[in-house]
Order: structure tokens, then sequence, then C-alpha cells
């Protein structure tokens, strides 16, 4: 049996005490003062029933101490737990003081942190002591405090929706007359309601103050609001309520109280809780008038209605069609207000310099939030926090909103923002977007601030191929493939002359420092030959979009423009749709600056040729097989010359070797993953790049150039490369039966094939004879079949300068 020394029961002792003590401020917080009506009854006896049971709990304690002690001590009996006088009945209306409700509040949340501490102290000295109602009147406590919360905040808001309603006679102890509240232990549906109509009034008053007494019944209606978030009743009737738009407008009205300081911590949490409360509602089933009320225009706002956005819970979810009006707003808005000036010379006048800025149509956005200092000075972070583009897209992203996304990119362009003669636009017009008639065309552009992270998730998610939207994801392809094939050939040059043009254009980034002419800030992205690029990450995201529709590069003749409607791969089973060659080998020099990109495309344009193969020489049209393999490789030789030949001098026979670089970069590929992997299912392809780009990744750029010097050592060769992959094509046609066990073996294995194996390999399929299914002219051999493909590879390439 455990032993407790005096020193213990006296701890023990100071513990009860320390019990008796927070009861005792509950009690003395208590009273008609502060609370008449029948819930006040019940409140009393339910407080004396826990006291009651806190007094037994005192008494076991000091009876197991004694029965631990070795000998009898003395201590006096531990302070005895309140008595509550009882209250008398009430009827449909209790009354309340907020003030006198705000100390009992106060008490019970002090009783609900601490009697689980004591009840543990106590336990600590005497494992015996029985504590169990410490926990269960902290637990009563904790609901009681939360009620009492709601009771106050109903008093306040009625008291300003309908001050005429106080209570009489008025009861007067240094606080207001009693408020009318619902005699409710726990309020319903039907009070929740009533309490977020009389909300709504009261921020209507509210927002029309500029004192501290508005702001912290701002504050507390913001909390009433992320606490409430799953009540779907009492938040309709709130935000339907307010003033049109005004929730909208939360955030700027909250900075001009600050006389043109920027928003602090505690205006973030309050915005932050009213976009928490309205993105839970915009879910809900008929919330979208009350939603769309509350906000009122985007185009008002828009760095506003952002900030609601931004700061909400991360872990609650906004609906889809909010999110994409928000996105397409805020992609319309960043044509008229990008986060950075341009300012052109415009000669001297009286021996001074003068410029103008030609970006702006009037004072830059960033100004009307106090984002920069009083020498004029702008907080760049600031600046990409509230960049309402880069938000909404990042949200949509974070969100995994594929919904949002797909219908963002497919959406028309209003008339205004459709350009009818991109030879005569402004060359700034394309720093923000490129061409194109839906809005996938603003998602390509080189002057994202996060490096093009939100907009390259985005234009991920619109283009996933999910089961019933397919279609749409695939005419999203098309459509950003074909603007960011414009933007390169045509929007690149245009931009570059403008950030280079004489006299100099004076770029005056809102990084400090930043603002002299003929350089950019470090997260603009340039190479050596243009002052604009389209950012890494927007890159990564097209590579994704090349490498998932591999499909429609193969099927793109250069002397066609395409039909635009969708087809089926026959290989992989994929939609996609039908694109002009000219389009597909501009888009295809987006990729082509970058080795790292390059090789990854080239190995799944590799994968996506054995599959090819095996299905046209598994169903019969092999020779349409060859023809799309060859189309393929030719458009990526071509937008591979055309893209290096800007950035650095090329040789006539560099041009004639650009497919045996293709080659170099596959088997740098291959030997980096280890093996062949076969391509023998719909979507292999996307499979093996995606985990070929997770490889590549961890590569630095001085290691992939080491690697590739040597591989280049060892003098591989086109022609063999497509031998290779007739080969694997024929062993998955025909289920790993090649007729030669020794070829059978060497195409099953998973690790690189010494040059000895692929010449065993290659000989083979030079030697191989078809007949009957599977060939389109009797005794067809593999040397015409790759002759075919060399052939459409040839026929796909421009023609040499």
């Amino acid at each position: 049996m455990t032993t407790v020394t005096g020193a213990e029961v006296a701890a023990l002792h100071a513990e009860l005490d320390a019990v008796a003590a927070l009861m005792t401020e509950i009690a003395r917080q208590f009273g008609p003062q502060v609370w008449q009506g029948g819930s006040a009854g019940a409140f009393a006896a339910d407080l004396q029933g826990h006291s009651r049971a806190l007094d037994r709990m005192a008494h076991d304690v000091m009876a197991a101490a004694d029965r631990a002690t070795p000998m009898p001590l003395v201590f006096p009996s531990p302070a005895p737990m309140p008595r509550v006088a009882s209250v008398p009945a009430g009827g449909l209306v209790a009354a309340v003081s907020p003030s006198g409700l705000e100390r009992l509040e106060t008490a019970l949340n002090r009783a609900s942190w601490d009697l689980p501490n004591h009840a543990s102290r106590i336990r600590a000295l005497l494992p015996a002591a029985p504590t169990a109602e410490c926990r269960r009147t902290a637990a009563w406590c904790r609901e009681q405090a939360g009620r009492m919360r709601t009771r106050i905040r109903y008093a306040r808001a009625e008291d300003q929706a309908a001050p005429g309603l106080a209570a009489g006679p008025a009861v007067r102890l240094g606080d207001p007359a009693l408020i009318p509240v619902p005699d409710k232990n726990l309020f319903g549906a039907k009070e929740m309601t009533d309490l977020g109509r009389y909300q709504a009034t009261a921020y209507a008053k509210q927002l029309r103050e500029r004192t501290p007494a508005a702001y912290a019944m701002l504050d507390d209606i913001a909390r009433s609001l992320q606490e409430n978030a799953k009540d779907t009743a009492y938040l309709q009737a709130f935000f339907g309520g307010v003033p049109a738009g005004s929730i909208g407008g939360l955030a700027h009205d909250l900075y001009l109280r600050h006389e043109g300081t920027p928003l602090t911590k505690s205006d973030k949490t309050l915005i932050g809780n009213v976009g928490t409360a309205l993105a839970g509602l915009s879910r809900r089933q008929g919330s979208g008038p009350a939603v769309t009320r509350a906000l009122g225009p985007a185009d008002a706002d828009l760095p506003g209605h952002t900030l609601l956005v931004k700061l909400s819970a991360p872990n609650v979810r906004w609906s889809s069609a909010v999110l994409l009006d928000l996105a397409q707003a805020a992609l319309r808005w960043r044509q008229r207000h990008p986060s950075y000036e341009i300012t052109q010379s415009s000669g001297t006048l009286a021996g001074e310099s003068h410029s103008s800025v030609i970006n702006q149509p009037g004072r830059p956005w960033w100004h009307d939030w106090g984002l920069t200092s009083a020498l004029g000075v702008t907080d760049d972070k600031a600046v990409r926090d509230y960049d309402p583009a880069v938000t909404i897209l990042a949200r949509i992203a974070a969100q995994g909103d594929s919904a949002a996304a797909r219908a963002l990119a497919a959406t028309p362009l209003d008339k205004s923002l459709t350009v009818q003669n991109p030879p005569d636009a402004k060359a700034q017009t394309w720093l923000t977007r490129s061409l194109g008639e839906t809005y996938a065309a603003l998602l390509i552009a080189p002057d994202w601030r996060d490096g093009g992270k939100a907009a390259g998730a985005v234009i991920k998610l619109a283009t996933a191929p999910e089961k019933g939207h397919e279609a749409e994801a695939a005419a999203n392809a098309a459509a950003l493939m074909k603007a960011a094939g414009w933007w390169v050939e045509n929007g690149r040059p245009k931009v570059d002359k403008l950030l280079d043009r004489d006299p100099p254009v004076l770029i005056r980034w809102i990084l400090p420092g930043m603002g002299h002419s003929g350089s950019q800030p470090s997260w603009f992205p340039t190479s050596k030959s243009y002052k604009a690029e389209l950012p890494p990450e927007l890159r990564n995201a097209l590579l994704h979009v090349a490498c998932s529709n591999i499909a429609a590069l193969a099927d793109a003749s250069r002397t066609s423009a395409g039909t635009g409607l969708p087809r089926t791969d026959p290989a992989t089973g994929r939609l996609y749709v039908s694109m002009g060659g000219a389009d597909v080998q501009a888009f295809l020099r987006v990729l082509a600056s970058d080795d790292k990109s390059w090789a990854q495309l080239a190995a799944a344009a590799q994968q996506y040729r054995r599959s090819l193969f095996a299905w046209g020489l598994r169903t019969g049209p092999i020779r349409d097989a060859m023809g799309k393999a060859g189309y393929l490789e030719g458009s990526l030789i071509t937008a591979y010359v055309k893209e290096r030949s800007e950035h650095e001098k090329i040789t006539q026979k560099e041009y004639e070797d650009a497919k045996t670089e293709l080659s170099h970069l596959r088997d740098l590929v291959m030997e980096i993953a280890g093996g062949h992997p076969a391509a023998e299912v719909p979507g292999v392809s996307a499979a093996v790049t995606s985990g070929t780009d997770k490889l590549l990744d961890k590569i630095s750029y001085d290691d992939f150039e080491k690697r590739m010097a040597a591989i280049r050592a060892k003098d591989s060769t086109y022609s063999d490369q497509l031998a290779l992959d007739l080969a694997y094509g024929y062993f998955l046609a025909h289920h790993g039966r090649t007729g030669d066990a020794a070829v059978d073996r060497l195409l099953a294995r998973r690790t690189t094939l010494s040059a000895d194996e692929q010449g065993r390999i290659i000989n083979w399929i030079h030697l191989l004879k078809l007949s009957g299914k599977g060939s389109a002219t009797p005794n067809e051999t593999g040397p015409s079949l790759l002759r075919d493909a060399e052939d459409a590879a040839g026929y796909n390439q421009a023609p040499t300068q």
C-alpha cells in the first residue's frame, strides 16, 4: 500500500482548496444581476450538483490520505465547495448582462483548464485518490463556457439590431441594462438563425464605426462564424443579411482603419475566420446566392477577395464555382494590374530626364494596401502574398480541384480579352498572356511571381484525364500547347524587344535596388538569347502535358493544320485532339532549350514508339504505326534545331546529327533508370516518364552533362536505336516470343544491354520477315519498316536553309 508523508497530505489539502476556489469564483460571478430566467435556474442546479460531487470527492481524497498515513495527523477540512441559491423558473425569454456573462465565461474557462491539472497532481501525490469528478466538472465547465459565449453574442447582436428590446425594469450594477435572450439551455436552429440575422445587422453598423469597440465586435462576430462554420442556417442568415459586397470589401475596410499602414496579425486572423466560414458555406447546396451577394463583384476589390481565400483555414475547401469565378477575375485583372511597373524613357526636357509608366492604368494596386514605405520602397514579399492570380490558382492546386481547373482553362474569353490582330498588339501584352480564345492562353506567361508554380499545377489538373472528363482534358491540353508554342515563336521576340529597346526601357521592378535599365530582377526568367522566358515550373507542367498527350504529337503532320477534333489513340487508348504540325513543332520549342526536359520527352517518345510498334504488329496497321513514329521524331528534330539555332550557332552537320542527339538522351535516361521498361499497356508512357522525371530531378545539371559526355562517347546511332525499339515492339506484340530464344532473353532483361547484346538484337530485326496479318504487303521485312519510319521523320522535318 502506498504511504504518504505529512508534507504530501498538506499538498493534497492545497490542491483541494484550489479546486474549491475555482468553483467559488464561478458561483460568485453568477447571480440575478447577471442572468435571469429558467435557463439560469437549470445552470444553478447543475452547478450545485457538481459542487456537491466535488465536496464528496474532497472528503474521499482526505479519507484515502488518512488511511495511507503511517501515523495519525490532524489537518483542517478542505475549503467547502460553494452553495448556489436556486433561481425561479422563467418563461420563453431570459435576460442577461453581456459583461457579467463574460466574467462568468472566464471563470468557467479557467475551471475547465485547471481542474484536470489539479486532478493529475492529486493522483501523483496519492495514486488511489478518486479524481474522476474533477474531469467531469471540467467538461461541464467547458460546455457551459461555449454556451455562455453564444448568449453573449446573441445579446450584443440583438442590442445592435433592436436596442428597444432591453429588459425592464433595468438592473444596473455598473453594467448596461439586462438584454433579453432565448430562455434555452442550448440554442437550436431557430435561435442560431436569429443570431445570424442580428449579427449581420451589427456587422453593418460596426463597419461604419472606427472605434476599438467596433473592431472588437467585428472580431467577435468573425470568431463566431468560424466556430459555427458547420451551421448552414446560421451562416446563410448572416451572409445573406450583410450589405452586398461588404464581405469582399472587409479586408480593405480594415486596412483603412490603420490610416495607410499594412494589415496587422489580428486583422488577418479576423479575415481568415470570415473566409473559413464563407468557404464552408460555399459548398452547401443552395448557398450560392448568399455567398455571391456577400462577396460582391470580384473586379471591384480583387486583392480583398484574394485575402479571404488565402487566409481561410487550409483544411476547409472552397466551392469550385467560387474559385472558378475568382480565378477568371484574377487572370483578367492581372492583364491591367501586373505586380510591377515598366517605365519607358520619354526623353529630356530642360535638361531633366522624363519617363512614364506604360503597363499600369493609373496608381499601382499595391499602393492602395500600404505595401510601400514612406520612401516609396515596396515590400516585395507582401506584394507576392497579395497577388490575386497566384493566390487563387494556388488554392485550386492545393485543393486538387480539377473541376475548377478544367473549367478555367476551357472557358472562352470575352471579346474584350481576345486579341483580334496579334501583330498590331502592344509588346507588353505578351508579358501577361499568350494568344488564344480561352483562359488557357492567360496561364501562359513569363511574369509569374512564383516561377509559374501555381499556374503549372492548375495546368496539370486541367489536363488530367479523369474518368468522364477525357475530352475536356484533351481539349485543354491542345489549347495550352498551342498557346505556349505561339508565345515562344511570336510573343517572346516581341517582349525581348520591349525589354531591350533603344532608347532603353527602364524596368522599375518592385524589388529594392532593381530600378535600373537593362536588367531584370532575380525572379524574372531569362536566357542567354532572350530577356523573357516561360518560368521553370510552368515549363515542367507543359512537359507533363507533352508526355501525357504524346499521341497528339505523333499524329501531327507538318503539312496539315489538324482538325481540332478529338481522336482515340489506338496504341494507348488515350483521347487526344488533332493538332497541326506547325503548332506541335512550335510547342516543342518550349522544352527544347533544356537538356533535362528534352531527355525526358525523348524517353517518353521512345516508350510511345514501342507501344505503336506493338500495336501495329499485333493488329495489322504496322505501316501506320511506323508513320506516326516517324512524324513524332521529325517534329522533335525540327523543334530542337529551331530552338537551339536561336540560342547558339549550329552547323549543318549538327543539324544532320540532331536525331543522333535524341538517341544520346534516350540512352542516358535508360542508363539512369537502370533498364528498358516495357510499354505494353495503355498509359504506360506517362507512368514511365513520371518515374524518369523524379530520377532526373535528383541529378544536377553538371552531373547530367558529364553523363551525356560519356554517352556520346559510346557513339549511339539513331537507326540502331530505332531497330531496337522495333524489336521491343515485336516482342510485346507476340507476348514475349520472337522465335529466337536468345533474343527473347535479352529483350526480357531489365538491365542495360551491352553493345554486343544490342548488336545481336539489331541483327535479328534486320533478318526479320513478316507475312500475313501485320503486313501491308507480302514479305514485309524489318529493314523496310525501318525505312518507312525514317522517311516519315524526314517528311516532318522543316527543309534546311
